[in-house]
């Protein structure tokens, strides 16, 4: 029970602090903000596993390096009187963030937490720092096809399942950077985003797979592996599911933009990415019997089921304004 109670105090302060650095125009308390996230993160990812206190202290270690980046660069932005000196700040964000070239720690963190703490990370923890990039962002073009390029070629021979979705989230989270300025836009795409990864998370936490090859092993029921696969391929963005929505919505933007030549990298980086999850569908639906069976409707099936629809219904809800 007193578990229970402090995992829901440090909770609230995570999200307080979030709110803080959110909605304040000052810095020292944008990076008050930031801390008070921090900290209170920090003991939410500890458990009784060894390589979950590992994680725990890799990831204090970066956001304190990162912290101190960032009170550096605000001193330095107050004293020189602008936002040209604002490289040290975007730095610390990116950092923040896991971003490529500083996506190595976020890889080694995440595979000591569970399913939700990861799920925490790759979205929540990133909308702070986010929200002070929308506002300072200038074109960042080159890092944005870093991100996309290492994002894609990096996944393609991991197996572990949790490594693949940080990958995917490095990438989205590049399409979210190119979009940063359409305040709307990137909200609506880290929203649906979020709602994948949370499905996707609410499948390894309840089959318990963690790597590719379980998930053979693990279920052999057909719904579930459909359901994998139904996920899997809106994440890669499969028309018409929700995930080629809002990404058919950033290349809108690009198109208008006249910068064809990053689009040109987003539709080659997203073929490799689709590839990926294309894997993943095909290991998914092995070895599973094609004939349908017969089957009682009880709670799991349904909830299932209102799942899948939930996936396929989405797009509908924004075709109008999103593809014309």
């Amino acid at each position: 029970m007193k578990a229970n109670l402090s995992k829901i105090m440090f909770m609230n302060t995570f999200m307080v602090g979030i709110m803080m650095s959110i909605s304040s125009n000052n810095w020292i308390l944008i990076w008050c903000g930031l801390e008070i996230s921090m900290i209170s993160f920090i003991p939410l990812m500890v458990s009784k596993k060894i390589i979950s206190a590992e994680s725990s202290i890799k990831y204090f270690i970066v956001q304190s390096v990162s912290s101190s980046l960032l009170m550096l660069g605000m001193l330095i932005m107050i004293m020189k009187g602008g936002y040209n000196y604002d490289y040290m700040v975007k730095s610390s964000l990116l950092m923040k963030m896991g971003v490529a070239p500083f996506h190595n720690w976020i890889l080694t963190v995440i595979e000591g937490l569970n399913p939700l703490m990861m799920l925490i990370m790759l979205t929540i923890n990133k909308l702070a720092p986010i929200t002070i990039l929308s506002y300072m962002m200038n074109s960042m073009i080159m890092l944005i096809c870093l991100n996309m390029i290492i994002a894609s070629t990096m996944s393609i021979n991991q197996n572990s399942i949790k490594k693949l979705l940080t990958y995917s989230s490095i990438f989205n989270l590049a399409l979210i950077l190119m979009i940063i300025k359409m305040n709307l836009m990137w909200l609506l795409y880290l929203l649906v985003y979020s709602i994948l990864l949370f499905m996707m998370t609410v499948l390894m936490k309840n089959l318990k797979i963690m790597y590719i090859n379980q998930i053979i092993i693990v279920d052999n029921k057909m719904l579930n592996k459909m359901l994998i696969w139904t996920i899997m391929l809106s994440m890669g963005g499969m028309p018409p599911l929700v995930g080629f929505s809002i990404k058919y919505m950033v290349l809108q933007f690009m198109v208008s933009m006249k910068m064809y030549t990053t689009l040109m990298i987003l539709v080659i980086t997203s073929l490799i990415m689709m590839m990926m999850y294309l894997r993943m569908t095909f290991i998914s639906v092995m070895n599973s019997s094609m004939v349908i069976k017969y089957v009682s409707f009880n709670k799991k099936l349904v909830s299932s089921i209102m799942l899948t629809i939930n996936v396929m219904i989405i797009p509908l809800m924004f075709s109008t304004k999103l593809l014309n």
